[in-house]
C-alpha cells in the first residue's frame, strides 16, 4: 500500500497485512489474496482502505455495520441479529459521517432502528474507505471521522465480462448470496448487482434464543459512457427492503424499503492547473416501517408505525495543481431532507396485519437544509516532509414542520454556521522504516434530527482534537499505532433515560494499534489493541457509552494455495458509566463484565479462482453481551442485556470470472 504525498512522489506507508501471501513452489504458482483477520488493518493511523469482498476470518458481515465491527476502533450498539449502529473510539451517529457513492443516507426511525448501514450490503460495493478523527474536510462536519462505501469505475480497453458470485451458510440457517457482472468495452459499461441474506434467531451461549431473525435483499443496475479517456458519466439505480425482528424493543422493523438514483460524470486532463473536475448528484428515498404483530406476538393491543425519510444532494469538486509540489481540492457539497411520521397506530385485540401500509401518507415533521464549501491543500515541504492544511464551512438550517418538534412551533426555523478545518504534518525517517505523523482538527456539527427531537434549539457540537501516529514497514515487522486527545465543546449528551438533551464539555482521550509479525515466509502473528478513555467534564463524570479496552491476537498460516489460522479476542470490564444517560442509539444502563472468545478458520484454493473458507466463531460457546447498547431487551432469553451469539459454524466460497 502506498500514500502519494503532494508533488505526486510516492512514498511507502505500510499496511499491517494479518496474513502473508504464499505463492506455492511447484503446482501452478497459486497466490492466495491476503485474509481480511479485522477487516484491515489501518493504511496510516488515521486512514483504512479494505475490499468488503476479500475472504474473512470470520462470518461476512450482512450489513454495513456488521462489516465495520472488525475494523479496530470499531463497536457496533446491537438491536438483534442485524442493523446494528456502529461506532467509532464511542462516537456513532451523525458525529460518523456514512455515505454510498459520495451520497448521504439519512435512517427515517425515532429511535434508530434504521441507522445508514441498515440500508449498505457490503458485498455490492468495491471499496471502504475509512477516516478516522477529523482529519478530512472533504466529507462534511463528522468528529469520529467518516465511513465512505464505494464502487469502482471499470476501465475497458476492449469487449469484456467479468465478475463476482459469493455464498454464505451458516448456524440459525444462516444464509447470503451476492452477485455482480459487469460487461462492457471502451465506449462504455453496464452492472448488475443482487444480494440476499436471511437468518433465523439465533441462541446466545446458554443456549437460549434471542429474537433476531432477518430477510435482507438488493439489486443496483448501473450505465456508464466513457466518450473518452478522460471522460466519464454515469447513472445507477439501487432498491433494496428488509425486514428485521429487535430483541431490545416492542416493536421489530418490517420494512426498510430504500430507492436510489445517482448520476455522476467527471473530466480530467482539463488544462495544465486544472487535474479533474467531479460532479456527482443523488436522490434517496428511504420507508420504514415498524410494528409487533408480524414477527411477534401482539398480545392484547397491535401497533405500527410508518416513517420516511427522503433526501436530494449532491457534490462537486475539483483537482488543481496551481503550486510547484502542491496539490489543491476544493469543492462544495448540499443536501435537503424532509422526515415524515405517521406516530403510532393502534388497535386493540385484532392485529393490524391486513393493513397495507406502503403508501401510506405520513405527516411531515422536520425538513433540514445543508450546504458546504470545502478546501484542502496537501504539499511537499522537504525531501521526506508533507504538509496538509483543510478548512470547511457549513450552512445549516433545520424547520418544524410539526407542532411541538422538540418543544419547537410548528413553522419554527433555525440557521447557523459551522467551521471545521485541520493540519497535518508527516514525515518519512530516512534511516528507519518509519513515517510519523501529528495532526491537529477541529470539526464543528449541528445537531441531528434525533437531536434536535429531544430539544430544537440545543447547540452545536464541536471537537477539537490532536492525532499522531506512527506506521512501521520492517520486512518482518509491520503496523501502525496512533493516539488521540480531544476536547468537546457542547457535547450533546442524551439525559433522563433518552427523553432530554443537554450541551456538555466533556474530554476523550485513546489509542489504537494494528501489528503483524512475521515469524516465518508462511506463519504470521497479529495483534491489536483498542482504548478510548472520556468524561464528561460539565458533571464529573464519565462520558456514557464509551467501549472498554479491547485487543485481539492471531496467529496465520497461509501456503500453497492453503491457509488457517485462530483468533482471540478479549475485552476488558467497563465500570465508568452514567447510567440513563448516552446517545441518541443506546444508553448506559449497567456495568459490563470483561469477557474472552476464541475463533478458528481454514481455506483453500479450489481452481483458480475461486476460494473456499470455513471457520468456527466463538468456539467455546461463551455467553457475554457487549457494553455499547441499549441494554433494554424485553423479548427472548436477553432481559439485559441482549447477548452475543453463540457458537457459529459457517462456510463461504467465492469466485471471480
Amino acid at each position: 500500500m502506498i500514500h502519494k504525498p503532494s508533488g505526486g512522489r510516492t512514498t511507502p506507508l505500510v499496511t499491517a497485512s494479518l496474513l502473508l501471501g504464499a505463492t506455492a513452489a511447484g503446482a501452478q504458482n497459486m497466490t492466495l489474496d491476503p485474509l481480511v483477520v479485522t477487516t484491515s488493518a489501518m493504511d496510516t493511523p488515521h486512514e483504512v482502505t479494505t475490499d468488503p469482498r476479500k475472504p474473512h476470518t470470520s462470518l461476512p458481515a450482512q450489513d454495513g455495520g456488521a462489516y465495520l465491527e472488525s475494523v479496530t476502533g470499531f463497536n457496533v450498539s446491537r438491536k438483534g441479529g442485524t442493523s446494528g449502529e456502529p461506532v467509532l473510539r464511542g462516537l456513532g451517529g451523525s458525529r460518523l459521517n456514512i455515505s454510498t457513492n459520495g451520497g448521504a443516507i439519512f435512517g427515517g426511525c425515532p429511535s434508530r432502528m434504521d441507522p445508514p448501514t441498515a440500508y449498505i450490503f457490503p458485498q455490492s460495493y468495491d471499496r471502504v474507505n475509512i477516516t478516522k478523527g477529523p482529519q478530512s474536510v472533504r466529507y462534511g462536519p463528522a468528529t469520529a471521522g467518516s465511513v465512505r462505501f464505494e464502487r469502482d469505475t471499470p476501465d475497458f480497453s476492449e469487449p469484456t465480462t467479468n465478475g463476482f458470485a459469493s455464498f454464505t451458510a451458516g448456524s440459525h440457517a444462516r444464509n447470503d448470496m451476492a452477485t455482480d457482472v459487469t460487461t462492457g468495452d471502451e465506449d462504455g459499461y453496464a452492472r448488475f448487482i443482487g444480494t440476499l441474506s436471511s437468518q433465523d434467531d439465533y441462541e446466545d451461549g446458554g443456549g437460549e434464543s434471542v429474537h433476531s431473525e432477518h430477510e435482507r435483499w438488493s439489486t443496483s443496475a448501473i450505465a456508464g459512457w466513457t466518450p473518452g479517456e478522460d471522460t466519464e458519466l454515469e447513472f445507477s439505480y439501487d432498491r433494496s427492503n428488509a425486514e428485521a425482528a429487535y430483541d431490545d424493543r416492542r416493536m421489530d422493523g418490517t420494512e426498510f424499503d430504500r430507492t436510489s438514483y445517482r448520476l455522476s460524470g467527471s473530466q480530467d486532463n482539463l488544462t495544465n492547473w486544472l487535474s479533474r473536475i467531479e460532479a456527482n448528484f443523488y436522490y434517496n428515498d428511504v420507508d420504514h416501517v415498524m410494528d409487533n404483530f408480524r414477527l411477534r406476538n401482539p398480545g392484547m393491543s397491535a401497533m405500527a408505525r410508518i416513517v420516511e425519510r427522503t433526501t436530494l444532494g449532491g457534490r462537486l469538486s475539483a483537482n488543481m495543481d496551481l503550486f510547484p509540489r502542491t496539490d489543491i481540492h476544493a469543492g462544495l457539497d448540499f443536501s435537503t431532507n424532509e422526515h415524515a411520521d405517521s406516530g403510532p397506530i393502534m388497535e386493540m385485540g385484532t392485529p393490524l396485519a391486513g393493513a397495507n401500509f406502503r403508501g401510506t401518507a405520513t405527516p411531515e415533521t422536520a425538513e433540514f437544509s445543508d450546504v458546504g464549501l470545502f478546501a484542502d491543500m496537501e504539499r511537499q515541504v522537504g525531501r521526506n516532509s508533507w504538509l496538509a492544511l483543510g478548512v470547511r464551512g457549513d450552512y445549516h438550517e433545520a424547520e418544524a414542520l410539526a407542532a411541538d418538534f422538540g418543544g419547537a412551533d410548528e413553522g419554527e426555523t433555525d440557521d447557523r454556521t459551522q467551521w471545521s478545518s485541520f493540519g497535518r504534518y508527516e514525515v518519512a525517517l530516512q534511516d528507519l522504516p518509519l513515517n510519523l505523523y501529528a495532526g491537529l482538527g477541529r470539526s464543528e456539527r449541528a445537531p441531528d434530527f434525533w437531536e434536535r427531537d429531544r430539544d430544537f434549539d440545543i447547540g452545536n457540537e464541536t471537537l477539537t482534537q490532536v492525532d499522531t501516529g506512527i506506521s512501521l514497514g520492517h520486512k518482518r515487522v509491520k503496523g501502525t499505532i496512533a493516539v488521540f486527545y480531544g476536547q468537546y465543546d457542547d457535547y450533546i449528551l442524551i439525559t433522563d433515560g433518552g427523553d432530554s438533551a443537554r450541551n456538555v464539555d466533556a474530554t476523550t482521550r485513546g489509542a489504537e494499534a494494528d501489528v503483524a509479525v512475521s515469524l516465518t515466509p508462511s506463519l504470521t502473528f497479529n495483534s491489536t489493541l483498542a482504548y478510548t478513555r472520556s468524561t464528561n467534564d460539565t458533571d464529573n463524570e464519565p462520558l456514557a457509552q464509551t467501549p472498554p479496552l479491547e485487543g485481539t491476537l492471531g496467529l496465520d498460516y497461509e501456503s500453497a494455495g492453503y491457509s488457517a489460522g485462530m483468533l482471540w479476542r478479549g475485552v476488558a470490564r467497563q465500570d465508568r458509566i452514567d447510567e440513563g444517560n448516552g446517545t441518541i442509539y443506546s444508553l448506559d444502563t449497567r456495568e459490563t463484565p470483561g469477557f474472552a472468545t476464541f475463533s478458528l478458520h481454514a481455506g483453500m484454493r479450489i481452481l483458480e479462482q475461486s476460494r473456499l473458507s470455513v471457520g468456527i466463531d466463538n468456539l467455546f460457546d461463551r455467553r457475554y453481551a457487549e457494553h455499547i447498547q441499549r441494554g433494554s431487551a424485553d423479548l427472548g432469553a436477553s432481559s439485559n442485556p441482549i447477548n452475543e451469539p453463540g457458537r457459529i459454524l459457517w462456510a463461504n466460497i467465492t469466485t471471480e470470472f
